[in-house]
């Protein structure tokens, strides 16, 4: 299995990037928004997914790790496929649609192909609950891709606080505060 793919781009496709390594040019299916950062000539590192069918085996990468996890979290609503979920992911940044999916915005969605009205309650209902808003302008004291490791955070939601409830009231303790059992009690009062 191919975890990780770092080298240089020799060809941007149409939807999808060659990256060079070893002699071998790996075609890499990539959201819009790295297809844009990307150069050709210039070195990029990828998170990859494999999707091997008997008749294909294609890579879905993504620079940063948090939207390789967001798109494996896309690949579980039932009815979304690989191609599906890179047309969301590419729709917006992936704090973005975590933020969308987390608050349950799903206008996000009218535009994508492959995304009805129907796949798009679907993606909020089943991944709600599974999805931390991190590009959240509340979440800025506790920095961005952070926030479901934070053991204050885990607390409040394992406490059966919704997401957004327990990352608002953590923004609201100074960041001075570091003991986990003080930002609990301190976000317990906020909520």
């Amino acid at each position: 299995m191919i975890a990780t793919i770092e080298g240089q781009i020799s060809e941007k496709l149409r939807d999808s990037v060659v990256v060079e390594l070893g002699g071998i040019g790996y075609e890499v299916v990539v959201p819009v928004t790295d297809w844009g950062s990307v150069t050709a000539g210039s070195s990029a590192k990828f998170y990859i997914y494999e999707h091997i069918r008997e008749d294909s085996h294609q890579l879905f990468g993504f620079s940063a790790r948090a939207d390789k996890d967001l798109f494996m979290l896309l690949l579980s609503v039932n009815g979304v496929g690989p191609k599906v979920a890179m047309q969301v992911m590419s729709a917006a940044s992936g704090d973005r649609l975590r933020t969308a999916i987390a608050s349950g915005d799903s206008s996000l969605f009218k535009n994508v192909s492959g995304v009805g009205k129907k796949t798009a309650e679907r993606i909020m209902v089943e991944l709600k609950n599974k999805v931390v808003a991190t590009g959240d302008e509340s979440l800025e004291g506790l920095g961005a891709g952070t926030v479901a490791d934070d053991p204050a955070y885990q607390a409040l939601v394992g406490l059966g606080y919704k997401p957004q409830q327990a990352s608002a009231a953590l923004a609201a303790i100074p960041s001075d505060v570091t003991d986990e059992q003080e930002r609990v009690k301190l976000a317990l009062r906020n909520i």
